[in-house]
């Protein structure tokens, strides 16, 4: 039997999964790093602690496994994306990172815009322009930190930095390179045009290469240190996006997943980027060259959920009742009937991104009265984060039909949220065995394909639906006449937004 490693690069730590070939997952270990916010927006962490964490759990798993080395066929790894790693020609930290959550470019972004219109940005990268976008990040390093800028041989992203060091190549993946700001979605190469206007050096950019490019074995020092075989393949890996996709089964054109997290997102399969005409939704380059998956992400998806819970049902609850708030708010929304009064929760509490594009935006009830009751808000928190996922999905299929989606993501454990996201969306819902385990399974599956283990229709293997929701019709015609307020109450309170924000900057 042969094995599959994949590592998830993410913002908190290192998560690395054992798969055996046959799609099993057979061990996982976790070793967490710090955050570093040096100043206003300003996001870092130290790459260095991203290898020490890898390494560590590399090793831990395969000593917590049992396998042979010689049995682990390759390795690949799903990243955090939009970060900065300035490397020299010998591979060397010139700084930190600036990791995806940072948005000190805020500037930069306003002086592009000032000589480039967002609408061609969006027509050269397949998104709108944002400070958290690796490009303008480099823009901003130019400006302010000059010896880094010019001192840097390429620029990566987070796993391109663990895969220098596993094999001293320097390269990422079409995936991460589409969401800098400096790519060319439709071409899948730099964008001279982009380059140009933010005055970055192109010889300092990686190159570009499918996200399963066998990049070789690993240098032999790291693979005895590490405890694997040299014959191990490094398989280049993809973005965590990318990884999620494909780890949601979403490997097919119109193969269509929802994931419920702190942010949520619907993305979907197409052969063509999605150039949207109101720019609501931005398009990513698939792990499948030549695929991509257009999606729309809200920003407090889950995070409106985990709000409201702190907000009405904090510690004291927990010690009264002595049991988890969120097994007893999905038992008790299933047995109890929605009021009479509807509640509209508009889910903007950070903001918002797709389908509005609002960062003014704010989190807002409607239709309060005395008879509601704390179950009330609940449930209207759970419908309004469904409402602007269909406004999110409504989007997508104005340019392709979608019949079914897959639904990850740790929020798709609660069936009130099945069951409301459903009606809501008033689509087939399906669930795998494991959802908090897309972005692994993706990384894995990069992992077997470029190692030439199978292809992708192996997904079958790794993916086990074990639940099935049906839309119910009367409740789905009672949303719909709730979602029709639902957005016209945001187009209603966009002006008092803007009121409220210029209060705020004063």
């Amino acid at each position: 039997m042969k094995y599959i490693m994949a590592h998830d690069l993410g913002t908190t730590g290192d998560k690395a999964t054992l798969f055996s070939e046959a799609g099993n997952l057979v061990a996982s270990s976790f070793f967490g790093y710090e955050t570093f916010y040096p100043g206003p927006g300003m996001v870092e962490q130290d790459p260095e602690a991203w290898w020490t964490s890898f390494c560590r759990a590399t090793s831990d798993l395969v000593s917590k496994s049992g396998i042979s080395a010689e049995d682990l066929s390759a390795v690949s790894i799903s990243g955090q994306m939009m970060a900065v790693v300035p490397v020299d020609k010998s591979g060397g930290l010139l700084r930190r990172a600036i990791i995806w959550a940072d948005s000190r470019s805020s500037e930069q972004v306003k002086a592009l815009l000032s000589t480039f219109s967002e609408s061609d940005i969006y027509r050269i990268t397949g998104s709108r322009l944002s400070p958290t976008y690796q490009g303008l990040k480099i823009a901003w390093l130019r400006m302010n930190e000059p010896d880094v800028y010019e001192g840097t041989y390429k620029f990566l992203q987070a796993k391109d930095y663990i895969n220098l060091r596993l094999t001293g190549k320097f390269a990422t993946d079409f995936s991460d390179a589409v969401m800098t700001s400096l790519f060319d979605i439709s071409k899948l190469s730099w964008s001279p045009e982009m380059i140009s206007a933010l005055k970055v050096d192109n010889s300092k950019l990686p190159e570009v290469l499918p996200s399963i490019t066998d990049l070789g074995k690993m240098k032999s020092d790291v693979a005895r240190d590490l405890g694997l075989s040299e014959s191990c393949r490094v398989i280049l890996g993809a973005g965590d996006g990318c990884s999620a996709a494909v780890g949601a089964g979403a490997v097919e054109v119109g193969d269509t997943y929802l994931y419920l997290g702190s942010s949520s997102w619907i993305s979907t399969i197409t052969k063509e980027p999605l150039l949207d005409r109101q720019m609501r939704v931005f398009t990513g380059a698939h792990a499948i060259e030549g695929h991509y998956f257009p999606s729309g992400t809200m920003q407090a998806g889950g995070s409106s959920y985990s709000w409201i819970k702190d907000m009405l049902y904090g510690d004291n609850f927990l010690y009264r009742n002595e049991q988890d708030v969120y097994s007893y708010l999905d038992r008790v929304l299933l047995d109890s009937p929605s009021h009479g009064e509807p509640i509209i929760y508009l889910p903007y509490l950070l903001g918002e991104r797709s389908p509005i594009w609002d960062s003014n935006a704010r989190g807002t009830f409607i239709g309060l009265s005395a008879s509601h009751k704390k179950l009330d808000m609940v449930r209207a928190v759970i419908e309004g984060v469904s409402m602007n996922l269909k406004w999110i999905l409504d989007t997508l299929e104005e340019s392709l039909p979608i019949t079914s989606i897959r639904v990850i993501g740790g929020g798709i454990k609660s069936n009130i949220w099945k069951k409301v996201l459903a009606n809501v969306l008033g689509k087939t819902l399906t669930v795998p065995e494991n959802v908090d385990e897309a972005t692994s399974i993706g990384a894995a599956i990069i992992a077997g394909v470029g190692s030439g283990l199978f292809n992708f229709s192996a997904v079958r293997r790794f993916i086990e639906d074990v639940d099935k929701i049906e839309p119910i019709r009367d409740e789905q015609e009672r949303y719909l006449k709730l979602y029709s307020l639902f957005k016209e109450s945001y187009c209603s309170l966009r002006k008092t937004y803007e009121g409220l924000a210029g209060i705020r900057r004063g």
